[in-house]
């Protein structure tokens, strides 16, 4: 009976270890796959996230970051620092397209979709790193080697634009989706950059004489432009003064002729609040244009009740 217990005791305690040992832990920003341990096969219809999970005796998690991971290809001791590290290699070796030698330090980063986990551990298996960082280097020289060391020099976000849809294309194709891509920097010979030197030399002379010749034609314009308009203004102002003029000398008739006017009524009134005849009229009027004392005799100066300085009464005879 004691070693019957015992036995119970032994078996609970190995049921009891068995049974604690089939379950594993997903840690945050990781996902994994689970894989029996005798048979290497690997439960394809499920990925697990985060947290404790239940893989049943014989069972253990192959585990990849969901993170977006580097690959990078640069003399730079600082990426070190950098978390979730694929690969770091020495610069790319490439030529251009006519078969100048040149370097090229890039980034990449890329992440595992976890729809496609399955699919990347069947082509990468575990050990995924050196194969996928063989993979974009590939793709990346090839695609240097279709550019001049002149459109290195000159279009390098065009360039890294190429880069970066010919990498996508292929990673996507082997399970991965690219993220970024960065064209850090391109290095080439003493030769091809005093090369590449005297040719922008010879573009910024150009460009020059270019600029220098668009400010002489907007100078030029700028001039005649000023020439019209100030003919315009003096031929505005011409006009102007002529039709200043008429105007003046309307205003001048029209004055003339109202002044007239008014004076001709108020002989008018005069002749007629006096009763004067026209002779009569006339010598008043003479007298008071020619101011001879002579001319006034048979004249009383003297004022109405009207009150007008027109009118004035004659002495009888």
């Amino acid at each position: 009976m004691i070693a019957g217990a015992v036995m119970i005791c032994i078996v609970l305690f190995v049921g009891m270890c068995l049974f604690i040992a089939s379950y594993s832990i997903v840690e945050p920003t990781y996902m994994a796959i689970s894989r029996n341990k005798i048979s290497s096969r690997i439960e394809e219809d499920k990925v697990y996230f985060e947290g404790r999970h239940f893989l049943g005796v014989g069972n253990e998690f192959i585990y990849y970051p969901m993170a977006w991971q580097l690959v990078e290809f640069t003399d730079d001791d600082a990426v070190g620092t950098v978390d979730y590290i694929c690969k770091v290699e020495e610069p790319l070796d490439t030529a251009t397209s006519e078969g100048l030698a040149t370097e090229v330090e890039l980034s990449l980063y890329f992440t595992i979709p976890p729809q496609q986990l399955i699919n990347f551990y069947t082509t990468y298996g575990v050990n995924y790193q050196d194969s996928l960082a063989n993979e974009c280097k590939r793709v990346l020289k090839e695609t240097l080697t279709k550019f001049k060391y002149e459109e290195l020099f000159k279009f390098r976000l065009n360039i890294s634009n190429v880069m970066r849809e010919e990498l996508g294309r292929n990673l996507a194709r082997r399970r991965c989706q690219l993220q970024k891509l960065l064209l850090r920097a391109i290095f080439f010979g003493d030769t091809i950059e005093s090369t590449i030197e005297k040719s922008v030399i010879a573009d910024q002379a150009k460009n020059e004489n270019q600029y220098n010749n668009e400010i002489k034609l907007i100078n030029a314009e700028i001039e005649t432009m000023r020439k019209e308009n100030a003919f315009a203004i003096s031929r505005n102002v011409a006009e102007a003064q002529k039709d200043g003029t008429k105007l003046i000398e309307e205003a001048r008739a029209y004055a003339a002729s109202k002044s007239a006017n008014s004076t001709a009524s108020a002989w008018k009134t005069y002749q007629e609040v006096t009763g004067l005849s026209t002779p009569e009229l006339l010598q008043v009027q003479w007298a008071r244009t020619l101011g001879n004392a002579a001319a006034t005799d048979s004249l009383v100066l003297g004022y109405d009740k009207v009150g007008s300085n027109f009118v004035q009464k004659t002495k009888s005879t």
